[in-house]
């Protein structure tokens, strides 16, 4: 009860609002370069999580701590809220990163830095804010640090976007090493473990995902040729809070594959429906903002055990760049033509042909074969019978401006694979 008391009152500051009134501008990042900021200093009175503190902010007339929702990144969910650390409750890894952020903290007698682009940004009545404490006379980004040492997910952010592309790349990094989250045996023994679990996303679909929202999905693998992947209480998400935990049935054939869309339907034995009524996967920005999102997969005991990130930051090369050749008919009855000009098949699967706003994915085993062409016929509704060399993507109208126009095969982590222009456009 005295633990709720605590919470109760804290979250009644999140009603006073903090001006810009009590701020200084810098840059929002420890470099030369990048947007200027809005900065505060103040004092941290409780570490409520892995991503979540409550500052008394310096200069703005009030003995107020504000909430505070650290700008750019997401730790696992705590369900205990307390200043001891031995009565804190939550999810594997949700307590690692409460304490790491509390050390952090302490080291810098609990004085941080908070820096916004905007300083109206809030998150669920919380200011949104980079966080920095000093270290070594240096002050440290705090967000920095979970996401580099993988005590926390890389969360893009539209209006803060200072922060996102170096993130991006941190999280790389950290998962490429194995580090804390990424470690798919670190909340203990789990089932299947070692299973190599691929997964596609399709962060937007064809046409607008506010009309369509099942345009965006999630396509689980499973390369075992003989067992199946059981996934009964299992759970995926995205970089946000917001989770599909799936029944207990669910599983994916030997071999096969199950796609989660991320709208509305009746479940099946290869489909299934996260039930979200508007986009949940953040689409990728080709601008400063550098956005976008991925799709996480967790057993039942909190392990991480598999992640499709986007956009790719690192080693971004594909072994299917140049061996792929791409063309289009942009007059009359359109049509994409896709030559394997390599020595090797390339299946065609991790691909999608991108015109902005559409987009066409290809199933599985959408296999081309050396000096093979795959044809991919563009609004012919009364024709959309797939065969191994014709494929139909049906947008109900045509979509290739014969003025001028870019057409693009990319791998669905963003990697650019292939393109043709024509007009007054360029690749």
């Amino acid at each position: 009860m005295r633990r709720l008391t605590l919470v109760l009152v804290l979250l009644a500051f999140a009603a006073v609002p903090a001006t810009a009134d009590a701020a200084k501008r810098g840059r929002c990042l420890m470099r030369s370069d990048g947007p200027t900021c809005f900065i505060w200093s103040g004092k941290v009175t409780f570490v409520a999580d892995g991503d979540t503190v409550y500052v008394d902010i310096d200069g703005d007339g009030t003995r107020h701590a504000y909430p505070v929702r650290v700008t750019g990144i997401n730790a696992m969910e705590q369900t205990t809220y307390t200043t001891r650390a031995s009565q804190r409750r939550g999810e594997c890894h949700a307590l690692e990163a409460t304490a790491r952020l509390d050390q952090l903290l302490k080291a810098s007698k609990y004085r941080v830095r908070l820096l916004a682009i905007d300083p109206a940004s809030t998150s669920d009545r919380r200011l949104r804010r980079s966080l920095a404490v000093r270290s070594h006379g240096r002050w440290r980004d705090v967000g920095r640090t979970l996401v580099a040492e993988g005590n926390a997910l890389w969360l893009a952010n539209g209006r803060e976007w200072a922060w996102n592309r170096d993130y991006r790349v941190l999280q790389d990094r950290a998962q490429r090493a194995g580090r804390n989250l990424w470690d798919p045996m670190y909340c203990g023994l789990g089932p299947d473990d070692g299973r190599q679990i691929p997964m596609l996303v399709n962060w937007h679909g064809d046409g607008s995902d506010w009309l369509d929202t099942n345009g965006e999905w999630v396509r689980i693998k499973n390369p075992d040729p003989a067992a199946p992947l059981p996934l009964g209480g299992w759970w995926l998400r995205d970089s946000g809070p917001r989770r599909l935990k799936f029944p207990s049935w669910a599983s994916v054939p030997p071999g096969g594959e199950i796609t989660v869309y991320v709208g509305v339907g009746d479940d099946n034995e290869s489909e299934l429906y996260w039930d979200q009524k508007k986009p949940r996967l953040d689409d990728v920005s080709h601008d400063q903002r550098a956005m976008g999102d991925g799709a996480f997969l967790f057993d039942p005991q909190g392990d991480l055990r598999s992640a499709t990130v986007y956009p790719c930051r690192v080693n971004c090369s594909d072994p299917a760049s140049g061996a792929l050749q791409l063309d289009a008919t942009y007059r009359g009855q359109e049509s994409v033509r896709i030559t394997n000009s390599g020595a090797v098949p390339i299946d065609l699967e991790p691909y999608k042909l991108v015109s902005p706003p559409y987009g066409y994915s290809f199933a599985q085993s959408s296999v081309v074969q050396p000096g093979e062409t795959m044809r991919v016929r563009i609004y012919e509704p009364e024709e959309d019978d797939d065969s191994a060399l014709t494929r139909y993507w049906t947008p109900g109208h045509a979509i290739l401006d014969d003025r001028g126009d870019i057409l693009e095969l990319r791998r669905h982590d963003d990697v650019l694979v292939a393109c043709t222009a024509w007009g007054s456009r360029s690749c």
